[in-house]
């Protein structure tokens, strides 16, 4: 058998037995593959010397499944970054784990979207950097369903073809995007939505973060567990910073 050589993002991750575990990987070349780890919980196993972990990015040697369902076998992993500045604040963490999450949910397995591991890796270093959480996890929803085709038309109503104006309008993920007042009565699954301009302030990133995964959400037909604590860690992280800012304000006008 062929030993796949590719590197790789751990988006899922399972006990299988005492000794073993499930581990779904993200990789440059081949995309969502599902493979058993024999001997990875044995710390003694120097194939797996540095164990294995979500959101860690590696060297992957592997053997995939014959056929096209059941688990390959994961027969190497080097890891070559943790990307330990998640752990430094929730808001980053958990960002971190919404953007597993929706590859897992949003791609097939053995399905290849190199631009697309681009795009993870950097988000996840972008949220153990310096990156505004929010912003960086708004860039990659976007960029996530662009890659898989599922991105929503914003531009004008998906029905008659109208332009996007200011105000209101009504999304349904069902149309596949806008729709304006005229034609939102024909769409039984919509949500009202305020069409503000695409700025990085922190309420016009909130608003596109809940659109994008609400829309997520309908496509793959299941919740995201990170996403409130996403949202929630983000507003959390907002307030405590507030004061300083305010303090940081008055200081400026006292000089």
């Amino acid at each position: 058998m062929a030993i796949e050589q590719d590197q790789a993002v751990v988006i899922r991750l399972s006990e299988y037995s005492e000794t073993s575990q499930i581990v779904a990987l993200f990789t440059a070349r081949l995309g969502h593959v599902r493979l058993i780890a024999k001997g990875a919980r044995r710390s003694t196993k120097t194939r797996f010397s540095a164990g294995l972990d979500l959101l860690e990015l590696g060297e992957a040697g592997f053997v995939l499944p014959r056929g096209e369902a059941g688990l390959g076998t994961l027969t190497a992993w080097t890891q070559c970054d943790a990307f330990s500045g998640l752990r430094r604040e929730l808001s980053r963490l958990y960002g971190g784990l919404y953007v597993i999450e929706l590859v897992w949910a949003l791609t097939g397995e053995h399905d290849p979207h190199p631009e697309l591991f681009d795009a993870l890796v950097a988000a996840l270093r972008g949220l153990a950097g310096d990156a505004p959480p929010l912003e960086a996890v708004v860039a990659f929803q976007r960029q996530l369903l662009t890659a898989v085709g599922l991105m929503p038309e914003f531009d004008r109503c998906v029905s008659c073809g109208r332009a996007a104006g200011g105000g209101f309008a009504y999304f349904s993920s069902a149309a596949g995007g806008l729709l304006c007042r005229d034609c939102e009565m024909h769409q039984h699954e919509k949500r009202r939505v305020s069409l503000s301009p695409r700025t990085t302030d922190a309420a016009a990133l909130r608003t596109w973060f809940e659109l994008l995964d609400y829309h997520a959400r309908n496509v793959a037909g299941r919740e995201f567990t990170a996403a409130r604590q996403f949202v929630e860690s983000v507003a959390r992280a907002n307030a405590e910073n507030e004061p300083q800012r305010h303090r940081g304000t008055e200081k400026k006008g006292e000089v």
